[in-house]
């Protein structure tokens, strides 16, 4: 038997009559009256009911409405918590990066407490050298003065005994008085004692006067060795004064060197203990919470030239920092792009039917190259950086010079849209992939078809040749990737794990590994040698379009699923995601059709069927 179900006339809720006489939400009274007893009420007693019911449902909405309020106002003081505390969160975290930075400053102001230190050091050591060439520049002069002094004595000594000499030879060449006649020999004989006294005007004999002459020509010899000693000590002197004086301007000059070395060696060790020891402080805020410390001390360390700087920066992998630094556009999907070798020109290929050539480090386009009918598929560069190739919708391959953007050639042969090109390693031999299942193999300086292989069930979409230029692999709508001997074109290998096309192949640096993107979502990592799977990445959640390799052993993708991912190649560990458009300041807005990264593993460059080109890397500091 089915119970009758009727409602409270205050609040409207349901229940079973009779099983309850109060309403368990409102506390209403639901006892039905007694049928006798609802015959016989009046009037004026059934106003005085529908009044208090009214009232009653008056009060219940207005409860109902407050209880609403407050449960409006208990969510929002729960969300402003919550606002708070995030706040705080942030406080604490700002406090602590404070108190880190503070640290830092500690840091700087300690370091220049040190500087300061080996300054004062240098200046002693520049102050103990000054003075000690100053006193040697006193003694050489002192021992100048005394050479002077000898001088001055020689000269005095010289002028004596040229006074000596001088009344010497005036005395011996005094005249002697001569007869006019001669005498008798009476007279000779009476005057012999007489002349004899006569010879000397003091009156002495004239043998006294030539024993007198003998000695003074004796003391004369004497005075004349004398004054020829003095001459040669004189000229000792004055070779001896000059080359004196030549040491002591050899010291001087020696000693302003000495200061300038000394100043400069004191310039340059305090540089490059600043220099060191800044260096040291940036290496350590890469390893700090803040992503904008992070990303200050990578920018400032890629322009430092410091050994230290750049063996951090090959060990740091900065990939969390990647943001676009710039935006490229064609007029419609890209589908290939490519970087030069030498890191400084950027190729892409697109629908609207144009290849053009960009300056990587600007963004500014540098050439337009017109001249295919169909999209522009696939490009490469060649590894000189002098060439490019394309291959296009119009089932043919143009070669172009990539600095004056002119056509070299046009090579025709297949019979389907050139999906891929790549160059060997000398740049002479080109390998194109085509929707007609075949590879071909041209030869750049006769245009000259060399090859063509067949295996391939359906299209070849991707082609590669190994850096050593000895092996050929390519991958295909069939699900497969085939490795050939490039130069017997023998078929070595064919790989069959994945399950979906094989959109993309990649060869690194050594040749030792493979590394294929597939429609089944998945990346695989290849021995290229053996063909054994090394390792399968599946963090994508669409196709893997593309797939490219640094010197680094870095490997990059880009999927339908609009992220780009960066690999371990080796491990085949996750290092970063970009993310696709629905992270703001990120990601395209269509499917990551091409990828292509530098030799050093710091730009990558993404092309999309929205028709842009995007290049990431770390953000330039200011």
């Amino acid at each position: 038997m089915n119970k009758a179900m009727s409602e409270c006339p205050v609040c409207r809720t349901e229940y079973v009559e009779g099983e309850q006489s109060i309403c368990s939400n409102c506390g209403w009274d639901l006892s039905p009256e007694p049928p006798q007893l609802a015959e016989n009420l009046t009037e004026i007693y059934l106003e005085k009911e529908r009044a208090k019911l009214k009232w009653a449902r008056k009060i219940w909405a207005e409860t109902t409405d407050q209880g609403k309020s407050v449960k409006e106002l208990e969510w929002k003081l729960a969300d402003i918590e919550g606002q708070l505390s995030k706040v705080w969160g942030r406080f604490d975290l700002a406090a602590k990066e404070r108190v880190h930075i503070q640290e830092q400053v500690s840091q700087l102001f300690a370091w220049l407490d040190e500087v300061s230190q080996d300054r004062n050091h240098f200046k002693e050591e520049l102050e103990r050298d000054r003075l000690f060439h100053e006193t040697q520049s006193e003694h050489f002069e002192n021992q100048i003065g005394l050479i002077f002094s000898k001088l001055e004595q020689s000269d005095t000594e010289r002028s004596q005994v040229q006074t000596q000499l001088s009344r010497i030879w005036s005395h011996i060449e005094a005249p002697r008085p001569s007869p006019t006649t001669a005498p008798s020999d009476g007279d000779r004989v009476g005057a012999t004692e007489e002349n004899r006294a006569a010879d000397s005007p003091d009156g002495t004999s004239s043998v006294g006067k030539e024993a007198e002459i003998a000695a003074l020509q004796a003391q004369i010899s004497e005075l004349k060795a004398k004054l020829e000693q003095s001459d040669r000590e004189r000229l000792e002197l004055q070779s001896q004064i000059h080359s004196e004086r030549r040491q002591v301007s050899s010291l001087q000059s020696q000693l302003e060197k000495t200061r300038e070395s000394l100043e400069k060696t004191n310039e340059n060790l305090t540089h490059t203990h600043a220099e060191s020891h800044t260096v040291e402080l940036l290496i350590d805020a890469l390893g700090d919470r803040s992503e904008a410390i992070q990303e200050f001390a990578y920018a400032i360390l890629k322009r430092t030239r410091s050994p230290r700087a750049r063996q951090a920066l090959e060990q740091y992998k900065p990939y969390r920092l990647f943001r676009c630094v710039r935006t490229l556009k064609h007029d419609d999907a890209v589908r290939s792009v490519a970087i030069a070798p030498q890191g400084n020109i950027l190729v892409s290929g697109s629908n609207d039917k144009t290849v053009k050539i960009w300056d990587l480090e600007s963004g500014q386009p540098m050439r337009t190259l017109r001249g295919h009918l169909g999209s522009a598929i696939a490009v490469a560069i060649s590894a000189d950086g002098k060439t490019i190739a394309s291959g296009s919708g119009d089932n043919t391959i143009k070669i172009w010079d990539l600095q004056s953007g002119e056509l070299l050639t046009t090579l025709h042969g297949h019979g389907g849209w050139v999906n891929t090109v790549a160059f060997s390693p000398k740049g002479r031999t080109l390998a194109s992939g085509a929707a007609d299942k075949t590879i071909k193999l041209w030869n750049l300086d006769t245009q000259e078809l060399l090859a063509t292989f067949y295996g391939h069930s359906t299209a070849v979409r991707s082609v590669v040749i190994s850096p050593q230029g000895n092996v050929l692999a390519s991958g295909s709508n069939d699900n497969t990737i085939k490795i050939r001997n490039l130069l017997t074109g023998e078929l070595i290998h064919t790989l069959t794990e994945h399950s979906g096309s094989v959109c993309s192949v990649a060869v690194n640096y050594d040749g030792s590994i493979l590394a294929s993107g597939s429609n089944d979502n998945t990346i695989k990592l290849w021995n290229l040698g053996t063909g054994k799977l090394l390792h399968t990445l599946s963090e994508h959640s669409g196709p893997v379009s593309s797939v490219t390799i640094s010197s680094q052993h870095t490997l990059a993708s880009g999927s339908d699923d609009g992220t780009i991912k960066i690999w371990h190649l080796e491990s085949g560990r996750l290092i970063h995601t970009i993310p696709g458009v629905k992270t703001p300041g990120y990601g395209h807005e269509g499917y990551v059709l091409c990828t292509a990264i530098n030799q050093d593993g710091n730009t990558i460059v993404s092309g999309s069927d929205d028709g842009t080109i995007k290049i990431w890397g770390v953000s330039a500091v200011e």
